[in-house]
């Protein structure tokens, strides 16, 4: 749950949004180990010499409800960098989202970089008008991945084994 700072300002209540770091880390954390239970290669994917091999590596995790697919666009030695597609034909509100996520590998956590729109997901958003985005974005777009993958998780996937041919 986030901290809210409240203060008053003509006779109105306002609300400051503070996000809570150790839930955020936490769902980061929670995010790698599910992913990596799902796609168990990953974990090695950045140890081997032949990394560069690896780039466009896919992967495709069905549910009944979603797919996920995978796709490796950059390796080091302690991160990798994946495109994720998330497709829903189930839910109409959500055909198709595609997110950039990175693992840190040293660090064991997922972090989704960019969402459907332009640039990097802020940590936090301010509320003005036209704005799309909701104050805490980042943190609602990675709990929506745990999401994700426990969903999948649950249904034990078609194909976390083996990578999607083209």
């Amino acid at each position: 749950m986030s901290n809210i700072q409240t203060t008053q300002h003509r006779n109105t209540t306002k609300r400051a949004y503070t996000p809570d770091l150790s839930e955020f880390l936490s769902q980061c954390e929670v995010n790698y180990l599910l992913l990596l239970k799902l796609v168990p290669e990953l974990q090695n994917l950045y140890e081997e010499d032949s990394s560069n091999d690896a780039v466009d590596s896919r992967w495709c995790l069905k549910s009944s409800a979603l797919s996920l697919e995978l796709r490796a666009t950059e390796i080091a030695r302690y991160t990798t960098t994946l495109d994720l597609v998330i497709r829903s034909p189930k839910i109409k509100l959500l055909k198709s989202e595609k997110l950039i996520i990175r693992l840190y590998h040293d660090a064991q956590m997922l972090e989704v970089m960019e969402g459907s729109g332009p640039g990097a997901l802020k940590a936090i958003y301010e509320q003005v008008k036209g704005n799309q985005k909701t104050v805490d974005e980042k943190r609602q777009v990675n709990r929506f991945i745990g999401e994700c993958l426990r969903n999948c998780s649950r249904a034990n996937p078609v194909s976390s084994e083996t990578p999607v041919d083209e």
